[in-house]
């Protein structure tokens, strides 16, 4: 199968007039509601760049992978939509994947047996299968429109940002727009790319619901619809964001009463409505969920992924080992500390196994460096208090801290690693220059930096 060819470049001109006729609409409109849109065009432009690279290497120097298996799957049932309607729509809108097991043909093509047999993962082919559609059935231009996708979220995470932090912009497009690993592993026909923004747009989507409380049915529609894209991708990524969230909506509540007596007689009923919430939530959400419904499940699937992602055959030989997941209290405590500093600041310089992992070794290092500088220049206490001040603040580090002890302690694998990582880095990306920005302005670091 040619996935790159002449025609793929003649089709990616118009499709890119298309695509950004429409951004400098949606930016216009911006600007007449007198919303900020200064990094909207470059924001885009350097996504559809990392989408670019990521198909060239993919297409052209790997010559496959798990994105073009994705794209066969959304191939084979967008040929399918014309051959059976109806065995398409319970496919691609209701899931039924085993009820269609016989739908596909050699005129349709087939999907991947491997990633057939995942929901989780076919989930990527039915997403893409209506991208696939409008796109031409090119495999270039669905990652193109793909790309487009994810970037609604990631520019709403950026927006989220900046209405509460509006003099960092600049050092915030840097943090989530045009960060290297997002623009590359986020972009292309991946989990990776639909989670990250839906992830982030859910971010958004929950702010205007629930603590500034405006236009609420459109922001909980999506809410709902980003949680769904979510949980049918990457569920265990549900057990770091909504405890997160929970905590970023208590504070937010706490910060808006003025009276310290007040707060301490609402506190408790406030945590009592939010944890009950949020209990029940996963309660009724844990059949949805699969093996991540139950905390137990979820260890043991954890084990599953770290048993595979040691195979060197299929993932190479550039891994590391925390330790057996045993499941107690005690191992997996013992484990943490290590496990979140593997995510967080891993690969390093020394750790480096192909010559992809040089962007994120990098990144890793800037994050570290700036980091340490923290600590170094700030009391510890201070910082802290920052953090919990600052109720976006501190959701989004709890955020990144549960999802990076989770994939730190299950990747096993550099390569895989650099991929998992990607929904929390632009949230901790951004929170540590936010913690930065905040002392400069609270007059912390004033006597060191001679201001």
């Amino acid at each position: 199968m040619n996935l790159l060819g002449i025609q793929d470049i003649f089709l990616g001109i118009v499709y890119l007039g298309i695509i950004y006729t429409i951004a400098y609409g949606l930016k216009s409109r911006q600007q007449k509601k007198g919303l900020d849109s200064q990094y909207f065009i470059g924001g885009l432009t350097a996504k559809l760049i990392g989408v670019t690279a990521f198909c060239l290497i993919y297409g052209l120097y790997y010559g496959g992978g798990d994105t073009i298996d994705y794209y066969n799957g959304s191939l084979a049932l967008a040929n399918l939509m014309t051959e059976d309607f109806d065995a398409f729509c319970s496919i691609v809108f209701d899931n039924e994947l085993e009820k269609n097991l016989n739908a596909f043909t050699t005129e349709t093509g087939y999907p991947a047996w491997h990633i057939w047999r995942d929901p989780n993962s076919f989930s990527v082919s039915r997403y893409s299968s209506i991208l696939c559609l409008l796109g031409a059935k090119s495999f270039f231009i669905t990652s193109l429109l793909t790309a487009a996708y994810s970037y609604i979220g990631i520019w709403k995470l950026y927006r989220l940002f900046t209405i509460n932090y509006p003099d960092a912009k600049k050092a915030l497009a840097i943090c989530i727009l045009f960060m290297p690993s997002l623009l590359f592993w986020g972009s292309g026909i991946m989990k990776d790319s639909y989670v990250l923004g839906a992830a982030c747009w859910f971010s958004y989507n929950f702010y205007h619901v629930f603590i500034t409380r405006k236009k609420i049915l459109i922001n909980a529609l999506l809410v709902i619809i980003n949680i769904s894209i979510i949980m049918t991708m990457k569920p265990y990524i549900i057990l770091s964001i909504l405890p997160g969230a929970l905590l970023w909506l208590n504070n937010a509540y706490l910060k808006q009463m003025t009276s310290g007596f007040i707060k301490i007689l609402v506190m408790p009923l406030i945590g009592v409505i939010i944890l009950g919430g949020g209990f029940f939530l996963y309660r009724n959400m844990g059949s949805l969920m699969g093996d991540y419904g139950n905390i137990d499940q979820a260890v043991e699937k954890a084990k599953i992924i770290q048993q595979d992602l040691l195979r060197e055959e299929q993932y190479g030989g550039n891994n590391y080992n925390l330790g057996e997941i045993d499941g107690t209290a005690g191992g997996m405590s013992s484990i943490a500390p290590l496990a979140i500093f593997t995510a967080l600041y891993r690969p390093l310089f020394f750790e480096i196994g192909s010559p992809l992992m040089v962007i994120s070794a990098i990144e890793n290092t800037i994050l570290l460096l700036l980091t340490l500088f923290l600590f170094f220049k700030t009391n510890p206490r201070k910082i802290f208090r920052i953090i919990l001040e600052e109720p976006l603040l501190l959701y989004s580090i709890f955020f990144s801290l549960l999802l990076a002890f989770g994939v730190g302690m299950a990747s096993t694998n550099f390569g895989a690693l650099t991929r998992y990582k990607i929904p929390f880095m632009p949230y901790y990306f951004s929170s540590i220059y936010l913690i930065y920005h905040l002392n400069i302005q609270k007059g912390i670091f004033r006597m060191s930096l001679g201001s």
